[in-house]
């Protein structure tokens, strides 16, 4: 039997920085902004969540979630393969040993 050609040459082909620069996308600001605010009134924070707020992908949801997680505003509660799941820091539980 005939092998099937692989279209490219088989190779596959990495990005260049540049390309891969021109693929990523800043969070806006004022998306920030908002997100900042917003989050207070939240007693939890999902990608999915965010996603359906503030109408971006998901890609862009879990970009922002992680932003403000650095910044200190929200903290990771339980990490999940699929959906990590931040609560505001002032709603925090007071975690007792």
């Amino acid at each position: 039997m005939a092998k099937k050609k692989q279209k490219g040459g088989g190779k596959s082909q990495a990005r260049s920085l540049v390309q891969q620069a021109e693929y990523d996308v800043s969070l806006p600001k004022e998306l920030l902004d908002r997100a900042r605010r917003d989050v207070k009134r939240e007693r939890y924070l999902t990608p999915f969540k965010v996603h359906q707020k503030y109408n971006v992908s998901l890609s862009t949801a879990r970009k922002l979630l992680r932003a403000l997680e650095e910044e200190g505003v929200i903290v990771k509660f339980t990490a999940n393969r699929r959906s990590p799941v931040y609560v505001p820091k002032e709603k925090m539980p007071e975690v007792k040993f």
